[in-house]
């Protein structure tokens, strides 16, 4: 009796287990995530979904926001979002690793995972892929960013020597730092050169491509005239972003017989569904962008205007870091000749730097001359 018993109470629990997992695995396929809900959302008792937080849920794209800038480090992010005034659900200010957590969740893209496996979520998204992806790459950055006892250099590694073209090292001596050829090729009689003088330099060659701030408001406003005029729906492109969504929607399907016919393993299967899956959410992104916003050149025109402005800012600052990266946005190939930088202007910043009188805000006198009237056609590529 005891042995009968015994087996019945194994049955129950075990058949008990198997419809709780398929519970579990019915509830995932139709987008809902079976746990608690992460910090920015909440646990709806009555539809059995996850609803944004009305408190919290702000909070959450800003913390993507402010690190994607990679200008803050996890510990400044927790505390200017804790001054902001986000708390966990019991009052509590958030710790660094709970920043992190946040920082590396699908979930608040759109997506979740489940048994090593990517899902699809009904839920809100809080944030695009995109910005997601840029968060993942300012971490993977910062990661071991630096080798410890190796001083950072802001224009080390950027130049290429133009006699021998080797690399372009730096050294401090007397206080001052110098950059100088690595000579590993052969030797070479190019001679060093002060920190200073390149910062001189790429201030100059920023300040030459930069555009005032009065232009910048101009072209902005005309681009958005352009925009009110020019945007509408592209039917091919969308029906051609439907159909790729389609095709995703059918290997999910395919992937999932081959998997229940056993035909591939269960580690193959997710990792093929996951890149699916992604793939199938970038699409469908692109696709609610176009058509919200429309897709043309305005937008990346619009983009590259404001980034003209704000090289301004970085060509008059004391940041030599941002200065160097402002420099690799301008121009390729970039060579030290002569204690002197040589570079080919990438694409509409050759533009800019064949213009005239845009290296500075307008003076007070052209007003009198007659040159606040002047105007320039500027064709970006689209």
């Amino acid at each position: 009796m005891l042995n009968i018993a015994f087996g019945q109470s194994k049955y129950y629990i075990d058949n008990l287990s198997e419809n709780v997992k398929r519970g579990l695995r019915q509830k995932v396929r139709r987008g809902e995530y079976p746990g608690v809900a992460p910090t920015g959302y909440l646990n709806n008792r009555l539809t059995k979904k996850m609803v944004p937080d009305p408190e919290r849920f702000k909070f959450v794209k800003k913390i993507f926001q402010l690190y994607a800038t990679s200008n803050h480090s996890l510990k400044e992010v927790r505390n200017i979002i804790t001054e902001a005034g986000l708390r966990s659900r019991n009052g509590k200010i958030l710790c660094v690793s709970n920043i992190q957590a946040i920082l590396v969740n699908p979930f608040y893209y759109g997506a979740f995972k489940f048994n090593g496996e990517l899902y699809q979520g009904n839920h809100k998204p809080a944030i695009t892929k995109k910005l997601f992806n840029k968060c993942q790459k300012v971490m993977k950055s910062k990661a071991h960013h630096t080798n410890r006892g190796i001083k950072f250099f802001a224009f080390r590694g950027i130049f290429n020597c133009g006699e021998c073209s080797c690399g372009i090292t730096a050294e401090t001596q007397k206080g001052h730092n110098y950059y100088r050829c690595t000579k590993k090729k052969t030797s070479c009689s190019q001679k060093y050169v002060r920190e200073e003088s390149l910062n001189e330099q790429i201030s100059k060659i920023l300040q030459k491509v930069s555009l005032p701030s009065a232009w910048t408001k101009k072209m902005i406003a005309e681009l958005e005239k352009e925009k009110d005029k020019t945007e509408r729906a592209d039917f091919s492109f969308v029906q051609n972003l439907k159909s790729q969504i389609n095709e995703c929607k059918d290997k999910l399907d395919k992937l999932l017989d081959l998997q229940l016919s056993e035909t591939i393993s269960t580690e193959e299967y997710a990792e093929k569904k996951q890149k699916i899956l992604n793939q199938k959410i970038e699409i469908s992104e692109k696709l609610k962008v176009f058509q919200q916003k429309g897709y043309s050149w305005l937008e990346p025109a619009k983009n590259f205007i404001l980034v003209s402005n704000e090289a301004k800012n970085a060509a008059s600052g004391t940041d030599l870091a941002e200065k160097a990266e402002f420099l690799k946005k301008v121009g390729s190939n970039l060579v030290l000749t002569d204690q002197t930088i040589k570079y080919f202007p990438r694409g509409a910043w050759k533009i800019l730097g064949n213009l005239p009188h845009f290296s500075a805000e307008p003076r007070s006198g052209e007003a009198q001359n007659g040159t606040e009237n002047r105007e320039y056609s500027i064709v970006l590529p689209g």
